[in-house]
């Protein structure tokens, strides 16, 4: 059985609860006027391509050892944030392999770089550095152009990983990023190590940007930076990583910020 309201009672009571929603709607507005990021569905205002980018997704390299039917490209492009592509590895080899032609010329990196671009991954390249003279780095130096230029890729790298001339070989190398150059390419950078580079007085100041390789513990996870004074903007941390799609050890890279990713993948391209 309902109780019945003394009248009196009552419009005491209404008068309460008006007041009440009075102040509830008050202290509202005011809550909304301070906080004016609650507005629903505001536009948020990307200023190039990578605002937002995870730079904890890796950057992979690979080459002709990484067999392309052994790869799931539409599962690994979801996993990482750009590719550097072996092109040759020098201008000859003393036997043919299964990732590279008798001529240098690896064996997969036409399709390794078609189809991570199909998938707006974007394809760095990089050439290993075999010859002997000065007019060898410069054939080599023609090579890589010729083999990788129509694919216009983001950046150049040289892959400096042993003395290839007996006498003055930062001359060899300079000779190789000299040619590479004047035929058209930009954005050349180095891939070597800080022990290398001092024990062979290596003068990477030409150079635009510095991959460094220092694997740690070589874990398959980023677990130790190089301790060094050169400034660099890539980091090869390990050769054990693994990403869904591929079976097998991947290098893997990062950079520490957006602006060294942009160095080296947004370089003079379109934002999107």
């Amino acid at each position: 059985m309902r109780k019945h309201l003394n009248p009196v009672g009552a419009v005491l009571t209404f008068i309460l609860l008006v007041s009440f929603a009075m102040l509830l709607i008050v202290l509202n507005i005011n809550n909304v006027n301070q906080k004016p990021f609650l507005v629903a569905n505001q536009a948020v205002i990307k200023v190039d391509r990578t605002d937002g980018i995870d730079i904890e997704k890796p950057i992979i390299d690979i080459s002709g050892w990484q067999l392309p039917s052994e790869m799931d490209y539409d599962e690994i492009s979801k996993q990482v944030n750009g590719v550097i592509v072996r092109v040759q590895h020098g201008l000859s080899m003393k036997n043919e392999n299964s990732a590279a032609y008798k001529n240098g010329k690896d064996k997969a990196m036409d399709t390794h770089i078609q189809e991570f671009q199909k998938r707006n991954v974007p394809v760095a390249v990089y050439a290993y550095i075999d010859g002997s003279s000065e007019t060898e780095m410069r054939k080599e130096a023609q090579k890589f152009y010729e083999r990788a230029s129509k694919y216009n890729p983001t950046y150049w790298w040289l892959d400096v990983e042993e003395v290839t001339m007996k006498k003055n070989f930062n001359a060899g190398i300079e000779a190789f990023r000299d040619e590479l150059e004047k035929l058209g390419a930009k954005n050349i950078g180095i891939y070597t190590q800080d022990w290398f580079i001092t024990d062979n007085n290596l003068d990477v100041k030409p150079f635009s940007a510095v991959w460094m390789a220092h694997y740690g513990g070589d874990t398959g996870f980023w677990n130790s930076s190089p301790d060094t004074t050169i400034h660099y903007v890539l980091h090869q941390y390990t050769s054990h990583g693994m990403l869904n799609g591929f079976e097998h050890n991947l290098d893997m890279n990062r950079v520490t910020n957006v602006a060294d990713y942009n160095l080296i993948f947004n370089h003079g391209q379109l934002v999107k």
